[in-house]
């Protein structure tokens, strides 16, 4: 069965997303529903009904939904979440199917945060936000999809500290709109090695025709300033 690039059958990658999520981060977001392991895996959103009767979809691309078969009510009260889902199709999807539906038998919510103000300058950005450094891991996790940028992040940890991310978004750059990704160690670089995962909610202007483009995503990193390219298409509501 034909897939779309998100979703990933190995069973490595179901390992590396579980261990992913142990890393300790300034947030309280342990969300689990598990039932099945054994199934496909991909980072989509879980939206709630705007009438709040429960009801929610899940959009699994920048253009593809599905509804849950197995779940009927909305387990995360009225927020939007980015998420881990493992699920596996009721049926063959096909293209006369405008909404499939899906068995979940997993579902890991991600640290999913709006952007963080801009303030007056640079330097005030680095105070409020923190300017340690940190990689952001080149992966099938990290991409923008669905009007929020994903980020597997790499950095050093001390047992039971405590990370703060932010994004923030500043001038336009090659006529793109242009992030900052900050990293708040506060006060414990040291440790070992280990990966984070949080989506950001862009806030780009809406497009009904939804043309793609480009965002840059900046950050400081161990080996001095980065920068990354990444294919964005608009939300269109």
């Amino acid at each position: 069965m034909k897939r779309t690039r998100t979703f990933i059958y190995a069973m490595v990658a179901l390992l590396s997303a579980a261990f992913t999520l142990q890393s300790c981060l300034d947030d309280d977001d342990d969300n689990y529903i598990s039932i099945d392991p054994d199934t496909a895996v991909g980072i989509v959103t879980l939206k709630p009904s705007q009438s709040n009767n429960g009801s929610w979809l899940i959009q699994l691309t920048d253009s593809s939904f599905a509804q849950c078969s197995n779940i009927k009510k909305y387990p995360y009260g009225d927020k939007e979440y980015r998420a881990y889902i493992y699920f596996k199709y009721d049926s063959e999807p096909n293209l006369t199917c405008v909404l499939p539906s899906i068995t979940i038998t997993h579902i890991d919510t991600l640290l999913t945060k709006p952007l963080a103000p801009a303030l007056e300058s640079a330097e005030a950005n680095d105070m409020a936000y923190g300017n340690d450094p940190v990689e952001i891991v080149k992966s099938w996790e990290t991409s923008a999809e669905d009007g929020y940028m994903n980020i597997r992040f790499r950095t050093n940890w001390l047992p039971g500290s405590r990370h703060r991310v932010s994004l923030v978004r500043i001038a336009d750059e090659d006529g793109m709109p242009t992030f900052v990704f900050h990293h708040d160690a506060q006060g414990q670089t040291g440790g070992q090695t280990g990966d984070g995962m949080v989506a950001f909610f862009l806030d780009l202007p809406i497009d009904t025709d939804r043309v793609p483009g480009n965002i840059k995503i900046k950050w400081k990193s161990f080996t001095g300033e980065k920068s990354q390219t990444f294919k964005y298409i608009p939300r269109s509501n």
